[in-house]
């Protein structure tokens, strides 16, 4: 029901029907219904008086005066009358102060200090009128001519009294609110109460009397953004030569001036629009923050991969190369779950993280990660073979290309791995001094290159326990976006840390959805579809038997296989539940080429390998013997030039040759009877020559150790070394001492 109003525009209502009557329920009247009340009035005789007049419209009725209510009601009507214009007063007045603070917020700087500036002089005026009992009008002259006084250096009105005003203050503050400098009068000021008064102090703002024109209104500057918004990044001067060019009359180019005005005029984000990229203007604008209120642990876990920000040695070849790792997060405790260390982000890698994550923490109902293959494909998505649905996971992509989404994982890879990264001389991230990264670059190449590998690229172990210790350090150390408790050692208040977060859900109750020990194999293998002939299974070019295949000839069927043994299948039916196709009974386990037969037996065959092995392995190191003896000169017998006369020294014992003979040969017995030349000693192989070296280092020749060093950098050399007991990393120190 509205409410019937018993003033219009703030003047109380004279006439009221006897419906409204009834409806204001004034006391001395009836305030059942409307025929009660319009009995009243013809018990009261009130329709044949004056004070009654007929209602002009649809419908008719009576209407009647206040003057025939009872003085109760009146009166009663006179004070709601009051309170309904108390009403609309300060309605008027919080909409007064709502378009004040509008205004304000759309103030500059200028229109704000001179705002403030002149109702503090408003405020000083007053203050003397009413200590003086001054009108307002002696008060601003007295205040003018105190201000003037003052600059004078002259005494001031109130030169002696206790309340002195601060005339520096207010002589700052009337060349900050005078529209001209040290320029204020009577009128100027009279004008300011007046616009106080009627405004509110927001009307002491002055107006902005130049009307600038908007970007739209400027006929040349979208021409002009054509040649700055350029991914290139012009400069003003660059952009502003290339489109003048364009014009046919060159007097009306901007001036540089107004292209800077203009520019300015235009947001942080718009003055970059088309000088970068979506996803960098991205990083300039608001975001969603998402919160994490009402998970549980293993809710949601998150993965992404990293490629390392420093140089490791390979695992096979020692090379130096940075490694991809691929980590799992839960959303809820930032918890570090799994990681994987791999040569590049791929499903092998993410599976194995995967796998480690739902092991140790269990599985995740939801599965949070970017579009990049290595979480994009049949492995995790496929129907009945597809890991993400035999473990009852449902897998969620971010948007391409936003890597805000993923902003937890994002940050741990700023948390643990960068750090890590930065520990290792081989850092290569863009804070490296260029010229410290070069020189690690040129020393892992050439140590490598010498000795097979390098003393600042840390061994792939080593790595991988680093690895284990920085996600242990992470897990243990407060989270700032994890509630806060109180220190056990300290008593201090601090946040949680992942690991403790997690146990705290645990304690309330939370356990998690585990993998069973005889699941984990089957769960975290590779499945496939593939369609069974003749008890045989293909798969990756290779086919496996088992004779339980037999009645599913021709039958699709699901297999599992092993990343590391490719010598079995597992073989599985296909179930279809709830229109779902899912792995079903095992069927066998099929081995790789089950129904062959050999022709000879395994003994005899892998005897006759052998064999042929070291032949060929004979026939290669004759090969290599012939050649590196091309390479060692300096390594064969030197002999003395002298000793090649010596087979003359036994034709001075033959006494039938003649006397000059044996006078001309006879000076040459001097030579030959010097002491020879200590010869370098020779050694059948590398393996000798390794030995010798490393007991004896100071014997250490530049080609020995040329010859050396290239038997580092072969995996046959070093497996001979190792065979004949040659201690490698000894014999590495001899050359690193040499070099």
């Amino acid at each position: 029901m509205t409410a019937i109003s018993v003033a219009d525009n703030g003047i109380l209502r004279e006439w009221y029907t006897a419906r409204e009557l009834a409806e204001l329920k004034l006391t001395g009247l009836p305030q059942s219904d409307r025929k009660s009340l319009i009995r009243f009035a013809e018990r009261h005789d009130w329709q044949s008086t004056s004070l009654a007049r007929k209602r002009s419209g649809r419908g008719g009725g009576w209407e009647y005066h206040i003057d025939l209510l009872p003085e109760a009601a009146r009166s009663e009507l006179q004070k709601r009358i009051t309170l309904e214009r108390h009403k609309a007063d300060n309605s008027l007045v919080q909409s007064k102060r709502a378009i004040a603070v509008q205004n304000q917020q759309a103030f500059n700087a200028r229109q704000r200090v001179m705002m403030e500036a002149r109702a503090a002089l408003l405020v000083e005026i007053e203050r003397r009128s009413i200590i003086s009992g001054l009108s307002r009008r002696k008060a601003i002259l007295q205040f003018l001519e105190d201000l003037n006084l003052y600059r004078a250096g002259l005494p001031t009105s109130d030169e002696h009294s206790k309340d002195k005003t601060d005339y520096a203050a207010l002589s700052e503050a009337v060349e900050l609110a005078a529209e001209r400098r040290n320029s204020l009068s009577l009128r100027s000021v009279y004008g300011w109460f007046s616009a106080r008064d009627e405004g509110g102090v927001t009307a002491l703002a002055p107006q902005i009397k130049k009307k600038t024109k908007s970007l739209a209104e400027v006929e040349w500057f979208g021409e002009f953004l054509k040649f700055y918004a350029r991914p290139s990044k012009p400069s003003i001067a660059q952009a502003l030569g290339d489109y003048i060019e364009t014009l046919e009359d060159k007097s009306f180019a901007p001036s540089y001036k107004q292209v800077r005005t203009a520019l300015c005029k235009l947001g942080n984000v718009d003055r970059v629009r088309g000088r970068e990229g979506a996803l960098t203007i991205k990083a300039r604008m608001a975001y969603v923050s998402r919160s994490t209120e009402g998970l549980m642990p293993t809710s949601i876990y998150t993965a992404d991969g990293k490629t390392f920000d420093a140089e490791v040695a390979h695992l096979l070849t020692g090379q130096p190369f940075r490694p991809e790792i691929t980590s799992v997060l839960d959303v809820f405790t930032r918890r570090c779950v799994g990681f994987s260390v791999s040569l590049k982000e791929n499903v092998i890698a993410v599976s194995d993280a995967l796998r480690r994550a739902s092991v140790e923490h269990g599985i995740p109902a939801i599965f949070y990660v970017d579009n990049g293959p290595g979480y994009r494909n049949k492995t995790f998505d496929a129907d009945a073979t597809g890991m993400m649905g035999r473990l009852g996971i449902s897998k969620m992509h971010s948007i391409a290309y936003n890597s805000q989404a993923r902003g937890i994982i994002e940050r741990f890879h700023g948390s643990v791995w960068n750090p890590l990264a930065k520990s290792y001389v081989t850092y290569v991230g863009r804070d490296m001094d260029k010229e410290a990264r070069k020189k690690a670059f040129d020393v892992t190449r050439r140590e490598v290159k010498e000795f097979g590998r390098s003393r600042i690229l840390i061994e792939w172990d080593a790595f991988l326990a680093d690895c284990e210790k920085a996600v242990e350090q992470y897990n243990d150390k407060p989270h700032s976006e994890l509630p806060k408790i109180a220190d056990p050692i300290t008593g201090k208040k601090r946040h949680m840390s992942p690991n403790e977060f997690w146990h705290a859900q645990t304690a309330k109750g939370f356990e998690p959805v585990s993998v069973q020990p005889y699941e984990i194999d089957d769960l975290f293998r590779p499945h496939e579809i593939r369609t069974a002939r003749r008890c045989l299974i293909e798969w990756n070019t290779n086919k496996y038997f088992h004779q339980d295949l037999e009645q599913y000839h021709g039958d699709k069927v699901i297999v599992a296989y092993d990343i590391k043994d490719a010598s079995k299948l597992w073989v599985r039916e296909i179930d279809e539940v709830d229109g779902e196709l899912l792995p079903g009974r095992l069927i066998c386990v099929a081995e790789f080429a089950g129904n062959e037969e050999r022709y000879v037996s395994v003994s005899y065959e892998q005897t006759a390998i052998e064999k042929r092995a070291r032949a060929q392995k004979r026939r290669l190191s004759d090969k290599m013997d012939k050649v590196e003896d091309q390479l060692r000169s300096d390594l064969m017998l030197e002999l003395n030039p002298a000793e090649n006369i010596n087979v003359l020294d036994g034709l001075s014992s033959i006494e039938h040759e003649p006397e000059p003979v044996v006078e001309l040969i006879k000076p040459q017995s001097s030579v030959s009877t010097e002491p020879a030349r200590p010869r370098k000693r020779i050694f059948g192989s590398d393996e000798e020559l390794a030995s010798w070296v490393i007991e004896h280092p100071e014997d250490l020749t530049p080609s020995r150790k040329k010859v050396l060093s290239g038997c580092l950098q072969r995996s046959t050399s070093l497996e001979l070394f190792r065979l004949k007991g040659v201690d490698v990393e000894a014999l590495r120190n001899v050359l690193r001492t040499a070099a």
